[in-house]
C-alpha cells in the first residue's frame, strides 16, 4: 500500500490523531502546494481548487478534527 493510501485510511478512521505534517503530506500528494506558512496557519493552494488552511495545534501535536473534516471534504476522500 502506498504511503498516501495509508494516510488516507488514517484520515478516515482516526480524525483525532493527525499531525500538521500528515496534513501537509496528504495535500501535497493531491497536488497542493504550501504558499503561506507563517505563524500557526498553513495555507495550501492548487490551481482551480479552493485554498485549504490548516492551523497548527497549540499545546498538542494533533490538528483539530474540524480541519481534518474539511480536508476530507475538499479532497473528496469519502465516497
Amino acid at each position: 500500500m502506498k504511503d498516501s493510501e495509508k494516510l488516507i485510511q488514517k484520515f478516515l478512521s482516526d480524525k483525532t490523531h493527525i499531525t500538521i505534517e500528515g496534513c501537509g503530506k496528504l495535500l501535497v500528494a493531491y497536488g497542493y502546494e504550501l504558499r503561506k506558512g507563517s505563524g500557526s496557519h498553513r495555507t495550501y493552494h492548487k490551481k482551480g481548487a479552493q485554498p485549504i488552511t490548516v492551523v497548527a495545534p497549540k499545546g498538542t501535536k494533533y490538528v483539530k478534527s474540524v480541519y481534518i473534516s474539511l480536508i476530507i471534504k475538499y479532497l473528496k476522500l469519502e465516497g
